[in-house]
């Protein structure tokens, strides 16, 4: 074996095994740990559930309502939202609204700045983290809450759940996440996930680790550290929450990008991620987490090495993966092809693993504006 033909199925191994071999490792590792139904709780404790808003004054009274429709025991819930600098009517409106607590700055200082502000007004053992899009199922914080409350258990994320997408776009998206929670599933019942959805997730409060005012992920920071003091994080999927899919691929591309940034960022601020006897998920961070950023390299590898290599397979796969690049170009350049599911599918893959690369390219140049933005 020369050595193009090796960097072919060196190359060809890794986005093999991130995207098909841990995924199904993850999920056979899984089946043989028995999932610990959580026991009933008698005497629920008190939570404060803390909503980061920024320019949300369409959204509030929805958001406020939902909220107040949650099934948990009466004066045990405190509803706590932090206004980042908004301009558009948003404080005016939370001061209009009796149950709710809000704190209100002029400046726009992003969200971990928002998180740090409420974390210091938080008197609850329990805190549960939310956006203000998405919508929350009535039971899902008694889920959440009783999940928390396991012993060995710091932090627990909900599952969001698309609405039905409008575009064959946003259904391949649909499908892109729910594959990623069958992963979070699996990782959750072996031992614990990378992460949390940062739309719901709950943490104990004295668990909580101030962030800097420039993080970009702290449904990932957060996590983390709960999981370094040795506790686990889960999914827990009864814990739902609704959102709504980007239906174009520029939003998608914009969310993707500011989410790998995140990555990066993290990366580089916490090097004990990256050794194992430091890191307990050591293995589900590396399969999850840092291959899928190399995934974009070792494509490119993969079709520069098969038309170096010798031999009819080696030209049959150069002449594959062009028509793999050409159906993801046309349809980025010609939206009515995407209606096709094939070529949908396959341009919303290129795309994700191309915002990896402008993800890279942004955080090392420090030219990146993947901010806390709406998509």
């Amino acid at each position: 074996m020369n050595g193009a033909t090796l960097a072919f199925w060196l190359a060809f191994g890794l986005v093999a095994y991130t995207y098909i071999g841990y995924p199904i490792g993850i999920w056979l590792a899984a089946r043989t740990r028995k999932e610990q139904a959580p026991d009933a709780v008698a005497d629920w404790p008190a939570v404060t559930l803390v909503v980061a808003a920024h320019n949300e004054a369409a959204r509030i009274d929805a958001k406020v309502a939902n909220l107040r429709n949650l099934d948990y025991p009466a004066g045990r819930l405190r509803l706590l939202f932090v206004s980042d600098g908004s301009t558009d009517g948003t404080d005016t409106a939370l001061a209009s609204i009796t149950d709710v607590e809000s704190i209100c700055y002029p400046v726009r200082r992003g969200k971990p700045h928002a998180l740090n502000l409420a974390m210091q007004r938080v008197e609850t053992p329990i805190v549960v983290f939310s956006d203000v899009r998405q919508m929350i199922e009535p039971q899902a914080i008694r889920h959440l809450v009783a999940r928390l409350l396991q012993p060995g258990v710091g932090a627990v994320s909900g599952a969001l759940v698309h609405v039905a997408p409008g575009t064959q776009t946003a259904a391949q998206i649909s499908l892109y996440w729910r594959y990623e929670k069958w992963i979070r599933r699996s990782e959750s019942r072996f031992a614990s996930t990378v992460g949390a959805t940062g739309a719901l997730y709950a943490i104990r409060s004295r668990d909580f680790t101030p962030l800097r005012d420039d993080t970009l992920l702290d449904d990932f920071e957060i996590p983390m550290q709960v999981v370094r003091r040795g506790l686990r994080t889960l999914f827990e999927p009864r814990a739902v929450l609704y959102d709504e899919l980007q239906p174009d691929i520029a939003g998608e591309r914009k969310r993707k990008i500011r989410t790998l940034t995140g990555n990066f960022q993290s990366f580089a601020r916490n090097p004990w991620m990256f050794v194992p006897w430091r890191n307990p998920v050591f293995v589900q961070f590396v399969s999850h987490k840092v291959l899928r950023l190399l995934v974009p390299y070792a494509m490119l590898a993969m079709l520069l090495a098969s038309l170096l290599a010798d031999g009819a397979f080696y030209a049959a796969a150069a002449v594959a993966q062009f028509a793999f690049y050409a159906t993801a170009l046309l349809g980025a350049r010609v939206p009515g092809l995407r209606s096709n599911r094939v070529v949908s599918f396959v341009t919303v893959f290129v795309e994700l693993n191309w915002a990896a690369v402008m993800a890279l390219a942004g955080f090392v140049s420090s030219r990146s504006d993947a901010k806390w933005e709406k998509t």
